[in-house]
């Protein structure tokens, strides 16, 4: 199975590095004949990528321990349900995984580019056929995936207990879909440029790939977020950790991309800034496991010990270099862009709002890389906390709030902006008036005002939404759900951004509420004592112990009540894992529509005889509407995903 699985990956490889090449030879020589052996060729690697995939699966799944791999990550009572998480544990495994998704996104753009424009096509699949021969370099000859020990060992060390959550079983896996789209876009708009075909259509040709990997991104990062605060027992959800920024830098300019090619579909507007764009977002996804596999240390849930670190960063200035010098030579072919009438204009708002997010990247990545930085030129050590992030991102976050909110009220061009300029007026007048009050009564912050015009948004959008029902009533007769069912489906693009921005706005005030507004106690407590945290009574009943062949559990037993009224119990407890030699917490979390009770017991060396009890209680109010809002991300997103499925770009293109 070992050398099957190895040999599977080195003629994986092999095909790949020669079908990319016979495909840019096939579009040199204009030979459709060597360019379609080549795209057959490109299947091919994913079916030997596919096997190694498999081998390497039921070696996790028969706890074959001769592969080094397995022996590290997976034991005999390991629930099979985490047999995957086992794979991507590991910092081979993670970038094997990775790069078989890029592989099969490569076989779907060969199928969905079928009767399209072959020049944009083969050239796409070129490039792509080039990242997947890295991946497979990395992980075949850079870190044998493969890789066998000497002396198996009768079990293995096992997955991470904080690993097997079905969260983290998630988590993963979508990010790695998010940048494997990514890269599918990265080579689209590489492909154009290089056939001198950007423009409107370049636009249609990504805008779907780029709406799946901007979602299932996005999804991957909230996923994540609940996992931090369900297994970590801190109390939180995000700590701006490195591997953090890493997934959500992407995603920002992933974000700002898209809303610069909705632009560009509608005219020819922002087309070399959305290349740029694209570019950089392909760049930050790299920059991902650079960042995760030691490149940029992470003291929370990085692979230490990766050699990959120093090839990803040499791949990273290759693209850069490469890319902007296509892009400069390509320029010409762009056009002139249709220069906005005026800033306060929807296509203005737009540039705006991409302008912001790459502002708001920048400073992530110097409080993640500054450090690193310093310290590999000799400087002593710095450290920079969550504060710096607070407050600096906090800010320019407030004014993607509020752009969000005069969008909406924007139409194309200076003559619209007229008809809109007594609503985005009165906006602003609820929004300043609000702030006064908030300033003046010393009730709160400039969080305050954001929770402000996080709401005042989302009457924006509902208001819009009843118009264009109302519309449909007047002018055609229909009734209230089938008129908003079908302006949907009139307009998916736009009604599905919609959803994703009540989506963002629900994240948004979820976040400021619970950041600003909790509160935390921390207290000692003998069987039979309670503490008060805001308007709960907690008593603590109990502390029970249970023991299985993997871990002992320390289990407290806590009666809530508030307002003298008896709501339930919730058992917190600590699991002391043996293969791990370490405690970790299992925390109690008490969901309402209003708050959340988020309780953990904390390690204080129970006995038997002395059984008192040390818990940390937070009252979060408003977290479960960051999870509703990722409902509301995900939905907008499919449905922008589905507009224009009649449409097939590839095909306008020939």
């Amino acid at each position: 199975m070992t050398e099957a699985g190895y040999t599977a990956l080195v003629i994986a490889f092999t095909i790949a590095v020669l079908s990319a090449a016979a495909l840019l030879i096939g579009v040199r020589n204009a030979s459709e004949k060597l360019a379609a052996i080549a795209r057959k060729a490109v299947v091919a690697v994913f079916c030997f990528y596919t096997l190694a995939f498999i081998l390497i699966l039921a070696a996790f799944f028969t706890r074959d321990y001769n592969l080094k791999i397995v022996a590290e990550h997976a034991a005999n009572d390991l629930p099979a349900i985490y047999t995957l998480s086992a794979l991507y544990a590991d910092k081979a495994g993670s970038m094997f995984f990775w790069g078989w998704l890029i592989s099969l996104f490569t076989v779907v753009l060969v199928i969905r580019g079928k009767g399209g424009n072959r020049e944009v096509l083969n050239r796409a699949l070129a490039m792509s056929t080039i990242v997947q021969a890295f991946y497979l370099a990395l992980v075949t000859f850079g870190s044998n995936v493969f890789e066998k020990l000497q002396s198996p060992p009768a079990d293995g060390y096992g997955l991470n207990p904080l690993l097997q959550n079905i969260g983290m079983l998630v988590h993963p896996p979508l990010l790695y879909l998010g940048f494997a789209g990514f890269a599918v876009v990265f080579a689209l708009t590489l492909a154009s440029l290089a056939v001198g075909r950007p423009g409107k259509w370049w636009s249609s040709y990504v805008r779907r790939w780029t709406v799946f990997s901007w979602c299932v991104l996005g999804i991957g990062n909230l996923v994540g977020m609940w996992w931090s605060y369900n297994e970590l027992g801190w109390g939180g959800y995000w700590a701006w950790d490195p591997v953090e920024n890493a997934g959500l830098m992407p995603w920002l300019l992933g974000t700002a991309f898209l809303h610069s090619i909705s632009i560009g579909r509608q005219r020819n507007y922002q087309q070399i800034w959305s290349a740029v764009l694209i570019i950089l977002t392909f760049v930050f996804t790299l920059l991902s496991p650079f960042i995760t596999h030691g490149g940029i240390e992470s003291p929370l849930h990085g692979f230490y010990g990766s050699p990959f670190p120093p090839y990803i960063l040499a791949a990273i200035a290759v693209i850069i270099v490469g890319s902007l010098i296509l892009l400069y030579v390509r320029r010409r072919n762009f056009g002139d862009d249709d220069k906005p009438a005026s800033l306060f204009s929807r296509e203005g708002s737009f540039l705006l709002t991409s302008i912001v997010l790459v502002v708001l990247v920048l400073l992530i990545l110097a409080g993640t890389v500054l450090p690193r930085i310093v310290e590999a030129l000799g400087g002593a050590r710095i450290t920079i906390d969550r504060s710096y992030f607070d407050k600096t991102c906090g800010p320019v976050m407030l004014a993607l709030v509020f752009l969000m909110g005069f969008c909406p009220l924007l139409g194309w061009g200076k003559s619209k902006f007229k008809s809109a300029r007594r609503n985005l007026l009165l906006f602003l007048l609820a929004v300043a008036m609000i702030t006064v009050i908030v300033i003046v009564s010393g009730i709160g912050n400039w969080y305050i005002v954001a929770v402000t015009a996080g709401g005042l948004i989302l009457i924006v959008i509902f208001r819009e939404w009843y118009l264009g029902i109302k519309s449909r009533r007047k002018g055609r007769g229909e009734g209230y759900i089938r008129a908003f069912f079908s302006l949907i489906g009139s307009n998916r693009a736009r009604y599905g951004g919609f959803l994703a921005h009540i989506g963002i706005m629900l994240i948004t005030l979820g976040i400021i509420a619970s950041s600003f507004y909790g509160v935390e106690k921390t207290e000692t407590l003998d069987v039979g004592e309670a503490m008060n945290v805001g308007d709960f009574e907690l008593t603590y009943n109990e502390l029970l112990f249970s023991q299985d062949n993997t871990k002992v559990s320390a289990i407290a037993d806590i009666t809530v009540e508030r307002d003298g009224r008896t709501l339930g119990t919730v058992q917190p407890s600590l699991d002391y894992w043996f293969s791990h030699q370490d405690s970790f917490a299992e925390v109690a979390v008490r969901t309402t529509p209003a708050e959340d009770l988020f309780v953990s017991l904390i390690w204080t060396g129970f006995d038997a005889d002395d059984k008192a009890a040390a818990f940390r209680v937070l009252v979060n109010p408003l977290v479960v509407w960051i999870w509703v809002g990722g409902g509301f991300f995900l939905l907008g997103g499919a449905v922008s995903f589905t507009a224009g499925l009649k449409e097939n770009p590839e095909r306008q293109g020939k």
